[in-house]
């Protein structure tokens, strides 16, 4: 491990492993959620668009559509025609009357009860949205294409079910396997003001295999009618390495702090939460850096296919690394994160993710500091189970990230007149496989480079590996 080299200069060695180390601990704190994070959404329960010009005429339409009904009660297509008007127009009720009716004079027809149980769940209504998902799903003649759109929904269901309250939480184990698992130059030499210098061997990328370990536990506390919530978590990671001891990592954090609606201020079915962070992290069995903070996240869905979230978080980060790796101190101080994310529902089986956001730090030694913009694009695919006969689908997520990052001041035992510069490409591609209704497993695979003005920082690595995932 290391950033050691035939000369003097040995700063320079604890500040290649300390990054090192950052590097493997961010992974290991951001995988088993990160892996989760691209899952399909719909929000249903808002009303329906209709422009305002078409508005008169489709009310005409009903009346007559009604009338008929009146006259004739056992027209169920007049019905049909009518409760579908009405959904247009967002008078969910009387569609929802409609399809009830026509369900007493044709009891089990599994399209009424489809379209009956997406109208309850737009509502928000979800015992009985579920209830009736359940029925289209039992009938062995249900399409697939029916069973994939009927899972969507399911899952929204349950979502939202926990983010109303009650206890909810996510164990994962894993593997990953790693080309450049010490993120080390893949080099046998690099230049340092001109003059070069040869890498020890255990300063080069080295290969090797982990365990990955993660646990998130959430409790939600409903403290008043509008729907506010008191929000509580905790996250933890662990991976150890085969080969690479010394890169063994641990991780906590806590959160705490209300989630409001914002129903009460016109925004429907939006929602802000702040909350107070309190982060632990150990390297190689050794306390390494303690965290406190504040973040603050709003989401908003954006008619019926999209949704919009934004988040900001600030940490005081203060370093307390073993004495071999004692200029890791120099990272101490102050990090900031903002992001905006758009998500959008191009078909039932295809979702669209973009989200651009930025990171700054501000270190107690200033060539720590510097300035990351970044932005990921991510495509989701639904499909027809590959293995057992009416299996959930599955889903493919594939994404990608860029950034770049621009220190403040040149680190002078590198350069003496410029300032590190870098730029970060991020390919990766999650094969999710439900195994039963709340365990997954996981395949990915991705790779990982770094180009930058300064040897010491440029590297690639290629990754793999799987994750079985119980949520509960």
């Amino acid at each position: 491990m290391g950033g050691q080299y035939r000369r003097p200069g040995g700063h320079v060695q604890d500040a290649r492993r300390g990054r090192a180390r950052l590097a493997v601990l961010a992974a290991v704190l951001c995988f088993f959620p990160a892996a989760t994070a691209l899952a399909q959404h719909r929000s249903y329960n808002v009303p329906a668009a209709v422009p305002s010009a078409e508005v008169a005429q489709l009310e005409a339409e009903r009346r007559q559509l009604f009338q008929k009904i009146l006259e004739q009660p056992a027209d169920l297509d007049a019905g049909f025609a009518y409760a579908v008007l009405s959904t247009r127009v967002g008078d969910y009720e009387a569609a929802i009357a409609t399809y009830e009716r026509m369900l007493i004079l044709r009891p089990g027809t599994p399209r009424l009860q489809l379209e009956l149980a997406a109208l309850y769940f737009r509502l928000g209504a979800y015992p009985r949205a579920r209830q009736l998902f359940e029925r289209v799903v039992a009938l062995p003649e249900t399409p697939d294409t029916v069973r994939r759109r009927i899972a969507g929904y399911m899952a929204v269901i349950e979502g939202e079910q926990k983010q109303r309250g009650g206890f909810s939480g996510m164990l994962s184990l894993g593997a990953r396997a790693e080309s450049n698992a010490n993120g080390a130059p893949d080099r046998d030499s690099i230049s340092l003001n001109g003059r070069d210098f040869e890498l020890a061997p255990d300063s080069r990328a080295a290969s090797d295999s982990s365990l990955q370990l993660g646990a998130l536990l959430r409790y939600r506390q409903p403290v008043s009618k509008q729907g506010d919530v008191l929000d509580v978590s905790l996250a933890a990671a662990s991976s150890r390495y085969r080969e690479l001891g010394d890169l063994g990592s641990d991780g906590l954090e806590l959160r705490l702090g209300p989630d409001f609606s914002l129903n009460r201020w016109g925004l429907r079915d939006g929602r802000i939460a702040i909350a107070g962070l309190f982060g632990q992290t150990w390297l190689d069995g050794t306390r390494y850096m303690h965290s406190a903070g504040l973040a603050v996240a709003f989401r908003k869905p954006v008619g019926r296919e999209s949704l919009i979230a934004a988040n900001i978080d600030w940490r005081d980060e203060r370093y307390t690394p073993a004495p071999a790796l004692a200029s890791a101190e120099g990272y101490s101080g102050d990090r900031y994160r903002a992001s905006v994310s758009y998500s959008r529902q191009l078909a039932d089986d295809w979702q669209l993710l973009l989200s651009p956001g930025v990171e700054r730090r501000k270190a107690r030694v200033d060539f720590n500091s510097y300035w990351e913009p970044r932005f990921n694009l991510g495509v989701n695919y639904r499909y027809p189970a590959l293995l057992g006969k009416r299996s959930q689908p599955w889903v493919l997520a594939l994404s990608a990230q860029t950034a770049r990052r621009v220190n403040d001041v040149p680190m002078t035992v590198i350069s003496r007149d410029q300032r590190q510069r870098g730029d970060e490409l991020v390919l990766q591609a999650v094969q999710t496989i439900p195994l039963r209704s709340s365990t997954d497993l996981q395949l990915y695979a991705g790779y990982r480079r770094l180009h930058s003005n300064y040897e010491l920082r440029e590297y690639s690595n290629k990754f793999a590996g799987f994750s079985l995932i119980q949520a509960f």
